[in-house]
């Protein structure tokens, strides 16, 4: 049977699967300086930039990726649930967001991970380059120009 896959704008109203999906995962924990941008507040301030999708599977919200705008661009975060990985879902996300903040002025996007991840691999094969630990120390960066995203 195949699924029916939509993408749709991440908005407010997709608060509950959002954190539903976020604490679904079993890598990329979260970090005690990553709390304060699960505040409710923060996170709808967040999700009304714009430039955030979410997948729903038949019936059931699958993962979710969102890019601000905030001292630089970043993707605040990309989550597919354990059970909806390997599906392609990251990928088409990840390349929502990435064409939505480039379109909107981005030159360069920046994300975090953590090291030895099957997120830090996936990065890799869409194009992110490694630049190092991020300023906490703990988390791989990752950076995708506006030029080298084609």
């Amino acid at each position: 049977m195949k699924n029916n896959i939509v993408y749709e704008k991440l908005e407010k109203k997709h608060l509950p699967f959002f954190y539903e999906i976020r604490f679904s995962v079993e890598e990329n924990i979260v970090h005690p300086h990553q709390i304060q941008y699960l505040c409710r507040n923060q996170a709808i301030d967040d999700i009304e930039q714009g430039g955030g999708w979410i997948c729903k599977v038949d019936n059931e919200y699958a993962g979710f990726c969102f890019g601000i705008f905030i001292h630089e661009p970043i993707i605040g975060g990309l989550f597919v649930k354990p059970e909806y990985q390997s599906r392609g879902i990251g990928s088409q996300l990840i390349s929502y967001v990435t064409d939505w903040m480039f379109d909107n002025g981005a030159e360069e996007i920046k994300l975090t991970t953590d090291p030895g991840s099957k997120a830090e691999s996936f990065y890799k094969n869409h194009g992110w380059k490694y630049i190092g630990l991020d300023e906490s120390g703990i988390q791989s960066e990752f950076s995708k120009l506006k030029w080298s995203a084609a």
